[in-house]
């Protein structure tokens, strides 16, 4: 007689022999992360135990994050210039002469409301008169004068990412005003301030993508030479069946530490170039009577640059791996 199934299946419990389990998603998913981690660690521990090395390529890429990063720490800074450099791309509204001090405020206040103006100043005219024989040096000639030749002015400070058709709009409107005897613009300071700021951002750009592809370069040299280390290491991996996500994986994190550690380096010199350039700087501008002081890198900006570097690793990594890990096979 056939033994029954339900002593079969007991037998076969007891005998301790191998069977399927089902492992559940939030299982696999604790024993990736877990891997994760342990590699995260593992390469940072293999990248201190070459220091030298290692130094050197963190070096390399701090210097080159390093130069885009001064330019956008200066081009930050030049936005407390602005407003000095926009008050010589002001619009001077003269006014007809005679006109009432109370009239002229009252012009100022509906300047003040139209589109495209971004401050108002209105100067009468014994203070233009006061204003001038101080500056001068023509007290003494200014004393056989009867009347007042100067007209009140409006001072009329546009935005400074205003656009040139704009702009001109905002000069043939004041023009219109019935009190506006003549407006004048000074469009030659104006176009070059809006050149030397995109011709800034402009080279932040391109410096930007260049000293990139070197990092990449330099990131995607240091895998190759970590893979070619290791093959045999990785030979046997995939001869016991570790696929190639598993076997990319150190090297994925070995990048995203040479660009996290060369970040960090890159904000570092960033901050000393900061303390050494902030005093002389404070000293120039307090001779020429300015408030300027010079600022460091934004915590924003620096955020950008460390997970740009973190990027940047990686990616150089991963173009290094696929490039020489289908070459090495048990």
């Amino acid at each position: 007689m056939s033994e029954p199934r339900g002593n079969k299946a007991a037998n076969n419990r007891q005998s301790g022999g191998a069977s399927l389990q089902k492992i559940g998603t939030r299982k696999r998913f604790s024993a990736w992360a877990a891997h994760h981690q342990l590699v995260a660690v593992e390469t940072l521990i293999r990248l201190l135990r070459n220091p030298l090395g290692s130094l050197l390529t963190w070096m390399v890429i701090a210097i080159a994050l390093t130069l885009p990063g001064a330019l956008w720490m200066a081009l930050d800074n030049m936005e407390q210039l602005s407003g000095r450099f926009q008050e010589s791309g002001r619009i001077s509204v003269y006014l007809t002469p005679g006109t009432d001090s109370r009239d002229g405020l009252a012009l100022e206040q509906r300047i003040s409301t139209l589109s495209g103006v971004s401050a108002t100043d209105f100067i009468d005219a014994d203070s233009a008169l006061d204003d001038f024989r101080n500056n001068s040096g023509l007290q003494s000639a200014l004393e056989f004068l009867t009347d007042n030749p100067l007209p009140a002015v409006i001072l009329v400070e546009p935005p400074l990412d205003i656009g040139h058709e704009q702009l001109m709009a905002l000069v043939t409107q004041l023009k219109a005003y019935q009190l506006v005897d003549s407006v004048q613009l000074d469009m030659a300071w104006v176009e070059r301030l809006q050149a030397i700021l995109s011709l800034a951002e402009r080279l932040i750009w391109v410096l930007g993508i260049l000293l990139a592809l070197a990092i990449l370069l330099v990131v995607g040299n240091t895998i190759r030479l970590a893979i070619a280390a290791r093959v045999d290491e990785i030979r046997v991996v995939k001869l016991v069946g570790g696929t190639n996500a598993w076997v990319r994986r150190p090297f994925l994190y070995t990048g995203l530490w040479f660009g996290m550690v060369g970040g960090l380096l890159a904000w570092l010199l960033l901050i000393l170039c900061w303390l050494l350039l902030h005093d002389p700087v404070g000293e120039l501008a307090e001779l020429y009577g300015s408030g300027f002081t010079l600022k460091p890198l934004s915590a924003g900006a620096a955020m950008i640059l460390l997970l740009a570097a973190m990027l940047l690793g990686w990616l150089g990594a991963w173009w290094s791996v696929s490039r020489h890990l289908d070459e090495i096979e048990p």
